[in-house]
């Protein structure tokens, strides 16, 4: 034994857990200087060295290269103990190039040269390759035998080395609890030892920990710390697939597409097969998110292919069961495969890993169910029960899901309707209870697949069996129910302040005058880049925690209406129904397929374009037409129960919100607002109003905003000078703040807006479609986004935004939206007036100014839009631009 190897060794190798480019630097150092000085056992030091730290790095090929020429140098000068140790690192080194048969042999080959603690190093490794081949209860064992010689002798890092393990195993076994607290308890050692970078990958596992408990926002918080403090380990494919495990949890696909493909790059750069069969198996699933059966089955396979050359007995079930789905989502699975779906998740729940297990189990029973094999169905909901108990919330909401759809198959009439009511009213309470622990409307909204479905198949049961009521009670609770949660304020957060800021900067640039290639380039990267962090901090905003039912008693509802009549539109299975409710009635009415209404409305819109852009007769007349057409299909089965009068309180399926309601030719000049759902109206109608100021703002980038302001100012001061009455003025008496042209900046618009009583913002708008959250108002230094009016404690009571498309949403399933107006909604605005299309400047600046003549006289804003738009009719019948843009504002909310 050499002391100065090993002096060598104790100083070298917990650098490498700390800062494997020091390490690095160091052991190329260490290298050099014992070949000058003939040191064999210092060299086979430095080399194994400089392979541990080419690992840490997810460099597999560079680290066997290093350690192979380690236990060379230590074989040929008989350093019997240098090459064990060397063969013990390059075990592990064999398991991620995917040989973990060769792996095994090379890890018993060590140990039989290794005696005491050395040995116990040896064990945790060949624990840690076991379980990569499924052998979790050996695993286990010997992880317990380690843990014992490790804190007999005072070996802190080692000891922390297997608690981390140890702590990812019974993360994956389910074992949540015992993982948390393993893997707090190898934090702390690594904190004491100073060992930064190894503590920050015990945060990523315990994010990983929090992901299995369906606890995304800690678990994206955790990731994001850990992701932060070890940038200088290079690109590691196994937190990028658990980022995007979780990221598929909440359908942010997209995001997960652009994780899973950079995993695959690392595997290829870093020869890490050992990863590259998960990867697959992760394109599979995101396939499958995204209805692409042929290709997640492709991809399945492919994975299967790498566990099986691999001998990874579990990973090659878990694969099975993905192209088993995938061939149930092509609609080709018969009864062999549900025989083999649940042979597989048997499997599975036995090996110890009750979650993907418990998913392949209600894949088969959902397969059950889909070939009438109700009793079979039966016992798969059995065997997966627990997860109905103890599986995070999707997977629960899953579960009663499928019991739903058993109980309306194996029966008939109300003893069955009802057993599915009831089990589609437990999955619905969770999947609520799931949603407001997210904090951010992203969250909320994507993630309503499941729910959706399941609420949908609750909608079809009252409809069927329960009436009209009911079935309105539960369109309240199904309908847009992340907007019922409150609100989070995630630009109250300092860093996604100063990003909003750089982000109006590099808008401006854009947008100032002609960039050359690369600039513009340069500038469109770092815009999308400060976009992606923004979403991704604002995901880890916690949520509220359980909150109230969000349905209505209906005598509630009935006096808020105070002689309204309420039209809610139903889409369930391709059809639309009407439910309307009138005095204390409500009736049920089916109106027709909604693919003809969607076509239609599509055709409208491009029409509507046409007339705005100048395009003349051929688009106004289409334009006739389609609206002619939709109010025939949408208003002919509901017209004597909507009458031609009165004001009506409008709320669309999900797909009919971009609908210009106003045009219809029976909704013309009637009192009319358009709301999510009827408990999100009856929550805006009802909340207290509180005086503040009317503030108007009026930006540079539209061309006659400052008009419009200046002239909107100028009749309310002339009207309180004339002294109009404040008691029935419903634009208030006081002055109101205008900021205008270069003072239209979004700080001091904000600061103007929070409190006001009145809000009217003229600009230039734009819906992003890539990013709906991302659309603004253009101000004078930049864009006005969602996130940043997130900021308003206490939003104006009105909003006004004159502007084009300010009032489109992106429709997501369960009718839930993403907007500038269902923003604005959610955080406490009673009413927004708003576009839902192109509108022309001129056109806009009468219409405005008639608005806020009509609220002068006490009208509520939906009254006095109806009036405005009447007025404007009658002087631009001759002109369609100015009609279409008339037109193309709606009232939303309480109206």
């Amino acid at each position: 034994m050499s002391s100065t190897a090993d002096e060598l060794a104790q100083r070298l190798l917990p650098i490498v857990m700390a800062d494997p480019g020091k390490a690095k630097v160091l052991a190329d150092a260490a290298l050099r200087d014992a070949r000058r000085a003939g040191d064999r056992a210092s060299q086979a030091v430095a080399l194994r060295t400089l392979g541990l730290a080419a690992r840490a790095r997810h460099d597999a090929a560079d680290a066997a290269r290093h350690l192979r020429a380690s236990i060379a140098v230590a074989r040929r000068h008989r350093l019997t103990q240098y090459e064990a140790e060397a063969r013990m690192s390059h075990a592990l080194i064999l398991d991620d190039l995917g040989r973990p048969t060769a792996a095994l042999r090379e890890i018993d080959r060590a140990m039989a040269d290794l005696q005491g603690q050395r040995r116990a190093r040896a064990t945790m490794q060949r624990a840690l390759i076991l379980r990569r081949l499924g052998f979790d209860q050996k695993a286990m064992e010997l992880y317990r035998g380690a843990l014992r010689a490790f804190r007999q002798s005072g070996d802190e890092v080692w000891e922390a080395r297997t608690l981390t393990n140890r702590g990812v195993l019974h993360g994956f076994r389910g074992n949540l609890r015992l993982a948390e607290a393993d893997l707090r308890a190898a934090q702390t050692l690594y904190n004491r030892l100073g060992m930064a970078t190894a503590a920050a990958q015990v945060e990523h596992n315990l994010g990983f920990v929090a992901a299995q408990a369906g606890d995304v926002p800690t678990a994206l918080s955790r990731y994001d710390r850990a992701h932060d403090r070890l940038w200088n380990t290079g690109v590691d494919p196994v937190s990028l697939l658990d980022r995007a495990d979780l990221l598929l949890s909440v359908r942010l696909l997209p995001e997960a597409d652009t994780a899973i493909r950079a995993a695959i790059a690392a595997c290829t750069d870093g020869h890490l097969d050992s990863v590259l069969g998960q990867a697959h198996l992760m394109m599979a699933r995101l396939a499958a998110a995204q209805s692409r059966a042929t290709e997640s089955r492709a991809a399945a396979a492919a994975a299967r292919k790498v566990f099986t050359r691999q001998k990874r007995g579990v990973w090659i079930a878990r694969a099975r069961v993905a192209e088993l789905a995938a061939v149930a989502a092509s609609g080709r699975a018969h009864r062999g495969t549900l025989r083999d779906l649940r042979t597989a998740g048997q499997a599975l729940v036995a090996a110890g890993w009750p979650q993907p297990g418990w998913e392949a189990l209600l894949d088969a029973a959902q397969l059950a169910v889909d070939l009438g094999e109700c009793g079979t169905a039966a016992e798969l909901l059995d065997e997966a029960a627990a997860a109905s108990k103890y599986g995070p919330a999707p997977l629960r909401v899953r579960w009663w899901h499928v019991r739903a759809r058993l109980e309306l198959a194996r029966g008939t009439g109300t003893a069955a309707a009802t057993a599915a009511a009831r089990a589609a009213t437990v999955g619905l309470r969770i999947a609520d209870e799931y949603r407001a622990s997210l904090g951010a409307t992203e969250l909320r909204v994507r993630g309503s697949v499941e729910a959706a479905a399941l609420a949908g198949l609750r909608l079809r049961l009252a409809l069927d069996h329960g009436g009209p009521r009911e079935a309105l009670t539960w369109a309240q609770r199904c309908r847009s129910a992340a907007l019922s949660l409150p609100p989070t304020h995630p630009s109250s957060d300092p860093v996604v302040a100063r990003h909003l800021s750089e982000l109006r900067r590099i808008t401006g640039e854009l947008a100032a005058a002609p960039a050359g290639p690369q600039r513009a380039g340069r500038l469109l990267r770092r815009q999308r880049s400060l976009e992606a962090e923004i979403r991704r901090r604002s995901w880890r905003v916690p949520g509220s925690g359980p909150t109230a039912r969000t349905d209505v008693p209906f005598a509630d509802l009935v006096a808020a209406l105070d002689g309204r009549v309420l039209l809610e539109l139903l889409a369930i299975d391709g059809v639309l129904h009407a439910l309307v409710v009138g005095g204390h009635r409500v009736t049920h009415r089916v109106v027709g397929p909604i693919a003809p209404v969607t076509t239609e409305l599509e055709h409208l819109r491009i029409a509507l374009s046409g007339q705005i852009l100048g395009h003349g007769g051929t688009s106004a007349a289409r334009a006739a037409r389609g609206v002619e057409t939709l109010d025939r299909l949408l208003l002919d089965p509901v017209a004597d129960l909507i009458g031609e009068h009165g004001p009506l309180v409008l709320v669309p399926t999900g797909a009919l919100h971009a609908m210009p309601w106003t045009m219809l030719p029976r909704l013309r000049g009637r009192s009319m607002t358009v709301a999510p759902s009827a408990a999100i109206w009856w929550r805006v109608a009802t909340q207290p109003r509180t005086p503040g100021p009317t503030v108007l703002v009026g930006a540079p980038s539209a061309a006659q905003a400052t008009a419009e302001v200046e002239q909107i100012a100028a009749d309310q001061n002339a009207g309180r000078n004339a002294g109009r009455n404040a008691g029935r003025n419903a634009v208030g008496s006081a002055a109101p703040t205008v900021l205008a042209g270069e003072r239209a900046r979004v700080a001091p618009a904000l600061a103007a807006l929070d409190g006001a009583a009145i809000g009217h913002i003229a600009s230039h708008g734009e819906f992003r479609v890539d990013n709906p959250l991302f659309s603004f108002l253009m101000l004078a230094d930049g864009p006005l986004t969602v996130y940043d009016l997130s900021v308003l404690r206490r939003p104006p009571a009105l909003l006004v935004l004159s502007g084009c498309d300010t009032g489109l949403a992106e429709v997501h399933p369960g009718d839930e939206l993403m907007g500038l107006v269902s923003a604005l909604l959610n955080m406490g605005t009673a009413t927004v007036v708003a576009s839902t299309g192109p509108v022309d400047d001129g056109a806009t600046r009468l219409l405005m100014r008639d608005l806020y003549a009509h609220l002068a006289e006490g009208h509520p804003p939906a009254t006095a839009l109806a009036l405005a738009q009447s007025a404007a009719h009658s002087t631009a019948r001759s002109d369609p631009a100015l009609r279409a843009s008339t037109d193309s504002f709606v009232c939303f909310g309480a109206g």
